[in-house]
């Protein structure tokens, strides 16, 4: 997560995913759990 590194570096330690809209959320939170999340968990 090249877009997040920078942020890691600069001693955050907090990112907040979010998903704007009522009939999407279950596959929002599928993505999250399968892409982004293990990513971040390895930074």
């Amino acid at each position: 997560m090249a877009e997040i590194e920078p942020y890691v570096e600069a001693g955050f330690d907090e990112v907040a995913l979010m998903e704007i809209g009522g009939d999407a959320q279950d596959d929002f939170i599928g993505w999250a759990e399968r892409e982004p999340l293990p990513a971040l968990r390895s930074l």
